[in-house]
């Protein structure tokens, strides 16, 4: 007998109650899904492949990424093409040399992974002829994720944390936490492997995880990831709407040339601070090749635009006339009369 809706446990309820509310994976679609070997990756492939049995989407296959940075990662391959074999999936494995790639376009070992693995996912994707991607962030991931943002003095876009859904990649366990997952995968007598790196407290999330969410139950006598998570999903619908309005106030005052990009200074600054950044970042983003655009970046060409501000950018001459400029990840921007202009530089 195959798995009927009789059988859908609170858990797989509760998975497809964020999936239809997001509009993650539409009727039809075909899923590839990202698996490391860890809790979460090995339950969510589990959880939708249940759940696909009910025929409103199709997992395509597993993708594992053997990135080579612990000594454990052929056990981790091993373990993923056993478990691929065993649920009767195809599985795409590739490795990646995640230290020369970071050397080469000056990342550190976290970004550069991430990028090589998202990157590794949509080939994958295209090859197995899946329309999305669902990897296993979980309610902790995204509890630990808000409180990192915070403490960088993120705002609203980054207090949103992990988004259900970006572009084709979709997260359909984000209302669930781990401990779940491992109760169900215990319960249906299903593996995983740890990954030893998540002891270590060097790493800033670990220590977010292990030490200061525990000392925040502590004092909130009780479990606090679930509340934190849906402070973060309460931010994250404020800045989706924060979000669209620069995007419409950029389409107002922008204007592309030929390596350049100009924005209309009278249009920008009629529009409130929290817009007028996410145009400014939007302008940036899309000169920036990939490169990481941060606040210090948007605050840099808002002091340009401050005009003798604190912090401002010191005035530069220009073929003869009086011009200010600043240096961003991918650009120089500068003012030329009612104008900002944001020159593409490539190799910088």
């Amino acid at each position: 007998m195959g798995f009927g809706l009789w059988d859908l446990t609170a858990l797989h309820q509760q998975v497809r109650r964020t999936i239809r509310r997001h509009g993650l994976i539409p009727p039809g679609a075909r899923v590839l899904v990202g698996l490391s070997g860890g809790s979460d990756s090995v339950a969510l492939a589990r959880l939708l492949l249940d759940l696909s049995a009910h025929g409103e989407f199709t997992v395509a296959g597993l993708a594992h990424l053997h990135h080579g940075l612990r000594p454990t990662a052929d056990r981790d391959e091993a373990f993923c093409r056993e478990f691929a074999a065993r649920v009767g999936l195809p599985i795409v494995v590739e490795r990646a040399d995640v230290p020369a790639y970071a050397a080469a376009h000056g990342l550190s070992t976290e970004d550069a992974a991430r990028r090589l693995r998202y990157a590794f996912l949509e080939r994958t994707a295209a090859a197995l002829g899946a329309t999305c991607i669902a990897v296993g962030h979980t309610e902790d991931d995204q509890a630990e994720t808000f409180l990192l943002k915070l403490m960088r003095g993120a705002g609203l876009t980054g207090l949103g944390g992990i988004y259900p859904r970006r572009d084709t990649v979709v997260r359909p366990l984000l209302d669930v936490s781990r401990a779940e997952l491992r109760a169900y995968l215990d319960r249906v007598g299903e593996r995983w492997i740890d990954d030893e790196t998540n002891e270590d407290l060097a790493n800033p999330r670990n220590r977010v995880r292990h030490r200061v969410l525990a000392e925040l139950d502590r004092a909130a006598g009780g479990p606090t990831r679930p509340a934190i998570a849906r402070a973060a999903a309460l931010v994250r619908e404020d800045a989706q709407w924060l979000d669209e309005l620069g995007r419409e106030r950029f389409r107002a005052v922008a204007a592309e040339r030929e390596g350049a990009l100009e924005l209309d200074i009278h249009g920008l600054t009629q529009a409130p601070p929290p817009v007028r950044r996410r145009v400014l970042l939007e302008a940036m983003r899309r000169m920036a090749d990939g490169r990481e655009i941060g606040l210090e970046h948007v605050e840099a060409v808002l002091g340009l635009l401050g005009g003798g501000e604190p912090g401002a950018p010191a005035v530069r001459t220009v073929r003869g006339g009086a011009e200010r400029g600043v240096d961003v990840p991918g650009s120089r921007v500068e003012l030329r009369g009612e104008k900002l202009v944001f020159l593409r530089q490539t190799g910088r």
